[in-house]
């Protein structure tokens, strides 16, 4: 039996650019449920040169280990509805922000499966299809405000890239998880869409109870990958969506309108400010955005506080250990 866990990263934008004060809304969720909040979030923060960009970077939710890919989907629902109570931001959940070039400053959707000891098949088997899933799930078009095909954070980001054979290497698309002994799916850019999502993930779970095992073809992977988050759409690629369709509940019109492709047509519309309070509306399943609003000083100095010394100070002992098992 296949199980799943899902971690979602996000970025809390105030209006354009996420601060420090995401911390502090870390912080809420973990006076509110320390036990489940403790281990269950984190915070990441931009690296090097992109530090120009900002310090903060996104924040993180995950659920706890699930026994269908149903139950995994439906938890991160209240998962989202938790952070939305705790924000005070827009929350944009995008690979990497449009207007910045940033390549340490991204965002994931991170899916964990259980397989047992039968890891290394099931891996060759998500290998196989994983170009076809990220296509269905790229999303982030732009670098420097510019259009860069689906995926930057593939194309350039941090902590992702092709497949080099050693399956438990850290910062590859799919790895095996040395700590949790999951296969762990790395290659999903955030995005909002719960139910894209759900058929994401089910394909996942269809595909682990697949009999057999699919050649682990690195050259295949890449050139795959590539076209999956550029901006053409080869026969190749075609093939193997259609080949995953015949295995995965997957509509026609999640592959005829990708994630990229619709934020990036919304962008060219209105803009920036919109676009983020667009994505701010549908990952908090309303009809409005949250409101644009001035920090007063003393708020805003209480939140970076509490954010600093109520969540990331407590959580470090956890973050540090965490570090030294997946290293």
């Amino acid at each position: 039996m296949t199980t799943f866990g899902l971690e979602e990263e996000v970025f809390v934008c105030e209006p354009l650019l996420p601060t420090v004060r995401s911390l502090g809304y870390l912080a809420r969720l973990l006076r509110q449920n320390p036990a489940e909040n403790y281990f269950r979030t984190a915070s990441n923060f931009a690296r090097g040169r992109d530090l120009r960009t900002g310090l903060m970077s996104g924040i993180e939710v995950a659920t706890r280990i699930r026994d269908s890919a149903d139950g995994a989907v439906e938890e991160l629902r209240k998962r989202r509805r938790e952070l939305a109570a705790a924000a005070g931001g827009r929350i944009v959940a995008l690979g990497h922000l449009i207007q910045i070039d940033a390549p340490t400053n991204i965002c994931a959707l991170q899916v964990h499966l259980g397989v047992g000891d039968d890891r290394f098949r099931v891996y060759d088997n998500i290998a196989y299809f994983l170009p076809a899933l990220i296509y269905l799930s790229a999303h982030s078009p732009f670098r420097g405000g510019r259009r860069a095909g689906r995926s930057c954070r593939l194309a350039s980001g941090y902590a992702v890239g092709p497949l080099c054979g050693d399956r438990y290497r850290r910062f590859q698309d799919l790895i095996i998880s040395r700590r949790l002994k999951t296969i762990e799916v790395r290659a999903f850019d955030s995005f909002p869409d719960l139910e894209r999502i759900r058929v994401l993930v089910a394909a996942l779970g269809r595909i682990a109870g697949l009999s057999g095992r699919r050649p682990l073809d690195l050259d295949r992977y890449a050139r795959l990958r590539r076209a999956a988050i550029g901006v053409g759409f080869d026969g190749e690629l075609a093939a193997l969506i259609e080949e995953l369709r015949r295995i995965a509940e997957i509509p026609q019109d999640m592959v005829r309108t990708v994630p990229a492709d619709e934020t990036a047509s919304f962008y060219e519309r209105a803009g920036l400010s919109r676009t983020y309070q667009r994505l701010d509306s549908l990952y908090r399943g309303e009809t409005s955005a949250a409101a644009e609003r001035v920090i007063p000083l003393w708020e805003d100095i209480r939140l970076r506080a509490s954010g600093f010394l109520g969540y990331y100070v407590p959580r470090l002992p956890y973050t540090l250990y965490k570090w030294i098992r997946e290293s």
